[in-house]
């Protein structure tokens, strides 16, 4: 194991949910990041310089520098594990299976509930944490405005989070797209919510069924990722995929209870 994998080991439970993704990133794409600024990883990662720089000092590390000069002996053993494995592509076949899955859970759902509350809130804020969180964000405001429902996208700040607390109206519905659900400060933010203003309606988008960010949202949607063959990288396609049907079921309800009132 490389001295930067034992230090993770090591300090796992200091890091929050966003220190993980960025370490995950890193990782998984060693070969890459060592030869970028610290600059140019924050901005890829759409984080900031200081959260990257706090890791290191969660890691153990006097600073990014470090984090580089150990990157290397990361590449080293990636690239030695690589040649001696023997890889069978099974992408496809865990796709394939997944969708299915997805469909199934999908199926089970009753939305008409989620869709009324949808369709009555003034105001639709999605936060998100994490690079991929944040296009996934992006995706979902896009899709929900080709049906008529306006968001808007927050960055990923606490404080932007606290913002929406403090002014939500009654009936406001605010998405929340987490990995794992886990995110210590996003959840008690969450929980400071419902005792000075309980008026907005949450929607967690998480990677596990079973998390503390679904126990506290009103409506939650789990997607599962798919790994690729030959890296630690995984696939976000599913969640797009839940989006897909979300809306195009939004749809369908909306066109149906047209049609009752027209009656």
């Amino acid at each position: 194991m490389s001295k930067l994998k034992s230090l993770i080991y090591q300090n796992s439970s200091k890091l929050n949910d966003s220190e993980i993704r960025i370490i995950q990133f890193v990782l998984d794409n060693a070969k890459l990041c060592k030869n970028l600024s610290l600059s140019e990883l924050a901005e890829k990662l759409y984080v900031s310089r200081s959260a990257i720089f706090r890791l290191c000092k969660h890691l153990g590390l006097s600073g990014y520098t470090e984090l580089k000069f150990y990157l290397n002996e990361v590449c080293l053993e990636n690239e030695q594990n690589n040649n001696k494995m023997n890889f069978a592509n099974n992408f496809g076949a865990d796709l394939e299976k997944e969708t299915e899955n997805l469909r199934k859970y999908f199926d089970s759902l009753d939305l008409a509930k989620f869709y009324t509350e949808l369709s009555n809130a003034s105001n639709v804020y999605i936060y998100s944490t994490g690079w991929i969180q944040q296009m996934l964000s992006n995706y979902l405001s896009h899709e929900l405005l080709l049906f008529g429902i306006s968001s808007i996208v927050l960055p990923a700040a606490i404080s932007e989070l606290e913002m929406v607390g403090k002014i939500a109206q009654k009936g406001d519905m605010l998405f929340i797209i987490s990995y794992t659900g886990d995110n210590k400060e996003i959840n008690d933010e969450l929980t400071k919510f419902e005792l000075v203003n309980n008026k907005l309606r949450y929607v967690s988008f998480t990677d596990l069924k079973q998390n503390e960010l679904a126990s506290l949202s009103d409506y939650n949607f789990y997607y599962p990722t798919i790994k690729f063959t030959t890296t630690k990288n995984a696939s976000f396609i599913m969640a797009y995929s839940l989006v897909d049907f979300l809306v195009n079921k939004f749809d369908i309800w909306r066109k149906e209870k047209s049609e009752q009132n027209d009656k």
